[in-house]
């Protein structure tokens, strides 16, 4: 990645770190955004192009990651899966009334290079590779880094240097 388009992913997340978000729709908007930003600033480890994103149950969050990449990139799938589906995507989002699925999807993928999003703090402690929190009303994400290690996921230092890591 070039040092303008690094310079560019920073300053967009910390707009989006300091914005105040009141509405879930919003919510929805920006954990699209992240979402995106993620898979943009992750190496898989045999360079992966056409990726499928699974999002376990409905979430609104499907429809708004599916008008930013028919905006930005065709090379992206994203389709609603069952957690027995997940070892089958390359990245795979799990909204908050899914939280019980997780020990089963860390399961399913496990030593598979797939990269675990969660919508609720703290899930990165249980296997998550990222998780979405929240601060004072500001959208923001934890990494476990040591998750992604094992998954044998590269992340890009700028998106480290942005997030909590645990």
């Amino acid at each position: 990645m070039n040092v303008l388009a690094k310079n560019l992913l920073v300053f967009f997340c910390l707009v989006f770190l300091f914005i105040p978000k009141n509405a879930a729709a919003q919510d929805e908007k920006f954990q699209a955004i992240f979402l995106y930003k993620f898979i943009e600033n992750v190496n898989w480890p045999d360079d992966r192009r056409n990726l499928v994103v699974g999002i376990i149950g409905q979430s609104s969050v499907q429809d708004e990651l599916e008008k930013i990449i028919q905006t930005r990139n065709g090379t992206i799938k994203v389709k609603q899966i069952v957690s027995e589906e997940a070892a089958e995507c390359d990245v795979v989002f799990l909204p908050k009334k899914g939280n019980s699925w997780l020990h089963a999807i860390v399961e399913n993928t496990n030593r598979k290079s797939v990269l675990i999003v969660t919508e609720t703090a703290g899930l990165t402690k249980q296997g998550a590779c990222i998780s979405f929190v929240r601060d004072k009303n500001k959208l923001g994400f934890a990494v476990n880094k040591s998750t992604l290690d094992i998954r044998s996921l590269k992340v890009s230092s700028s998106l480290l240097n942005l997030s909590q890591e645990i």
